[in-house]
């Protein structure tokens, strides 16, 4: 196929996401407006990897893909990104006879003008969160239950802006809500599938679903989805940081799955993680390298010497148990973990390092 060729059947590819989008809305659910938001972004994505494949388009057709973009953006309730396409249009439209741009936003600019009243509604509903500048570690801890409620509510109006899902997150580290988290965590990466902290965070908690599945998820899904990473990542290479979010994943399936040759493959996975991901440039932090370099001779030991490790988590447990005055049955008794417990309180302390706040610069 030709470049044009391409291109052409990029834009298709969007049209048709827009239309499934505009048909999900009027059903009204959660379940539906969000997937609706997920196909416009999806929709505003094609649209800018269509554009990427001309070679040296001109302002006119730059001005077209922006609009389409920042289009989708909008009807999928994204009050970050909409507002940052805005701006692109803006700027491209300041390089072309004002009657021209003015035929192409013709139908954007009331569209834009609507999302921009609702913005700052939403802002003046919401004074705590506002105050705290959108960080859920900004909020004071008395403050707390009005800026859920207050979170709640953006995302009942916005559900397609991943930050609120971010803060949401943070939220439910806080509160140590795993099913908040895992909700949380999911809906940010469908939103921005690209964006590699998100990308590590979700196969965090993926291994958290594969240790503890649920209606949400089951654990053939959770590691469906580990087998697709895998795969991606030997197909397109990313962030040394995903790499991180699949050694945990990884390490997790091991665990939960008995011995044998599936087991043995989730540890060669992880294995081929660490050597390949520290081969990765990282945007995240330099700090990832560091452990990438470490995780190989960690694998090694976790997967070789479960029992050891097991051993080791009773003994931590019985310490904190220890530290809260807790004596007891728990005491004389062993604690007794399962591979499910460690991995949840990895997930824990992973989500912790790896969720980012609203206020961060999201790597796209």
């Amino acid at each position: 196929m030709t470049k044009q060729e391409d291109y052409l059947a990029l834009v298709t590819k969007s049209g048709k996401r827009k239309l499934k989008a505009s048909s999900l809305l009027p059903y009204g659910d959660d379940r539906s407006r969000f997937q609706a938001t997920v196909l416009f972004h999806e929709a505003a994505e094609l649209e800018r990897q269509a554009l990427s494949l001309l070679d040296d388009p001109s302002i006119e057709v730059r001005l077209g893909a922006a609009i389409e973009r920042c289009a989708c953006l909008v009807l999928g309730l994204d009050v970050v990104e909409s507002t940052l396409a805005w701006r692109e249009v803006e700027e491209l439209s300041a390089l072309l006879p004002a009657e021209v741009a003015g035929a192409h936003r013709d139908r954007l600019d009331p569209l834009v003008r609507g999302a921009q009243r609702d913005l700052q509604e939403l802002l003046t509903g919401a004074p705590v969160l506002h105050a705290a500048k959108f960080r859920w570690d900004g909020v004071a801890p008395p403050e707390r239950p009005r800026a859920r409620a207050e979170l709640a509510a953006l995302l009942d109006r916005v559900p397609g802006d991943a930050g609120f899902h971010l803060i949401a997150a943070r939220a439910a580290i806080d509160d140590e809500r795993m099913d908040e988290l895992r909700r949380a965590v999911e809906r940010a990466h469908r939103l921005m599938p690209a964006n590699p902290l998100l990308r590590a965070s979700w196969l965090a908690v993926l291994g958290d679903v594969l240790a503890h599945p649920d209606a949400a998820m089951s654990r053939a899904a959770a590691e469906d989805e580990l087998a697709r990473t895998h795969e991606d990542l030997r197909r397109d290479p990313a962030d040394a940081v995903v790499y991180l979010g699949f050694i945990f994943a990884s390490l997790a399936a091991f665990f939960v799955t008995p011995p044998g040759h599936e087991a043995q493959l989730h540890r060669q996975r992880a294995l081929w993680a660490a050597e390949a991901g520290v081969k990765q440039p990282s945007a995240s932090s330099q700090e990832i390298h560091r452990y990438l370099e470490a995780a190989g001779p960690v694998i090694m030991l976790l997967t070789g010497q479960t029992d050891a490790v097991m051993g080791l988590f009773d003994m931590v447990v019985r310490g904190k148990l220890r530290e809260f005055g807790i004596e007891g049955p728990l005491d004389r008794g062993p604690v007794q973990p399962t591979p499910a417990d460690l991995i949840r309180g990895i997930t824990w302390s992973a989500a912790r390092r790896l969720t980012p706040s609203r206020a961060l610069d999201l790597v796209a």
